[in-house]
């Protein structure tokens, strides 16, 4: 005899102890297994929502600008950026002037601003000290005027 019960979602075979399993039993749990959680696991819309599902298509973009000497400046993205790094092109992350290091890269996350760049909603703010810092001190240079840089901003 057939399974006298079935389960409620997957209608898999419930045996009571009087009752003898078939062939066909199994056969038909395993279609219903396939069938369901297979179709389950194939079906992305199920597990990934727009927002998710455009992370892995473009986890991240590039920009690139040419610095004009402004104290800040905003570079759009398409979305808000979870994290983001800025280099100059063409120069040291850190460079030693008289008496100071200018930084011509930093990294910033949503949470914590890095040294000269910060994130606010979908903008990323390169910032571009205006005076020379004292001894010892250190300059952020990612506006520095005619000097180009890479932007990544990743989701």
């Amino acid at each position: 005899m057939a399974a006298s019960e079935k389960t409620a979602v997957l209608g898999l075979s419930r045996w009571k102890g009087t009752d003898k399993p078939r062939r066909e039993d199994f056969v038909s749990d395993n279609d219903a297994l396939e069938e369901k959680v297979g179709g389950h696991m194939r079906d992305a819309a199920l597990h990934l929502n727009t927002e998710r599902a455009a992370r892995l298509d473009t986890p991240f973009e590039v920009r690139t600008y040419t610095g004009n000497g402004a104290a800040q400046r905003a570079v759009m993205f398409s979305f808000a950026p979870r994290v983001a790094a800025a280099f100059a092109l063409g120069k040291a992350t850190s460079v030693a002037e008289s008496g100071y290091t200018k930084q011509y890269a930093a990294l910033a996350t949503a949470e914590h601003a890095g040294g000269g760049l910060k994130l606010n909603s979908i903008q990323v703010l390169p910032q571009q000290d205006q005076s020379t810092p004292g001894a010892g001190g250190t300059m952020f240079a990612l506006n520095e005027s005619g000097v180009e840089y890479l932007l990544i901003a990743v989701r």
